[in-house]
């Protein structure tokens, strides 16, 4: 789950009865995974006159992702940058060494994995970003990979959002630049992947004295 619903409480209600129904000699345990990059605030209850009925939500984030990270399954390791990653410069170190073993293609198919899911981490996005930058890592996020992220697909669907909230407004920034800065794309391509206005990139990176006028 990747937002707070209120409502879920009548949903897992709802999907338990459906499965009890399919599987009656079988015990349901029922787990709602929160994996949103804000605070987790859905109830795991829901009661009524002589109803009672309960279910277990975990927030992602305050799982330790030691034993994802020790795990030999790739995939174990991306899903890791969801939980509660205290080193993500050891982590990420660790996924690129790991992605550096693979042919080119399948390479470049978990990179666009691990991008999807950093959507849901913002400011780790913008980390990684520096990490490849700084450490001249041997691992490149394409524009095309971009492109392809089906996060970036969904917001230009949804046209231009000039209203950011002031809580994003800071991350949008940054990713601005360091999409800038790693690809060194134009404005208008940037405002485009990212949702935004071309004329806010371009006070963006003017700010950061990256664009003259």
């Amino acid at each position: 789950q990747t937002q707070n619903d209120k409502e879920m409480p009548l949903r897992m209600a709802e999907y338990y009865v459906a499965l009890k129904r399919r599987h009656r000699d079988k015990p349901v345990k029922q787990i709602v995974v929160f994996v949103g990059d804000g605070k987790l605030s859905m109830p795991d209850r829901f009661k009524e006159d002589c109803m009672d009925f309960c279910y277990k939500v975990v927030d992602i984030k305050t799982i330790n992702c030691k034993e994802l990270l020790e795990s030999d399954n790739l995939e174990d390791k991306m899903l890791a940058v969801l939980c509660d990653v205290r080193d993500f410069e050891g982590y990420i170190t660790t996924v690129v060494d790991e992605l550096l073993k693979l042919p080119e293609k399948e390479r470049a198919d978990y990179l666009r994995r691990l991008l999807i899911m950093l959507d849901y981490r913002p400011k780790l996005m913008v980390k990684l970003n520096s990490l490849l930058e700084e450490r001249k890592m041997p691992l490149t996020i394409t524009e095309e990979m971009l492109e392809k992220n089906p996060f970036f697909q969904k917001g230009k669907e949804k046209g231009k959002q000039e209203g950011l909230q002031e809580g994003k407004l800071e991350a949008k920034k940054e990713a601005i630049v360091s999409i800038y800065k790693e690809l060194n794309l134009p404005a208008e391509k940037i405002a485009k992947m990212l949702n935004v206005s071309e004329g806010f990139v371009e006070k963006v990176l003017k700010e950061k004295n990256l664009l003259k006028d």
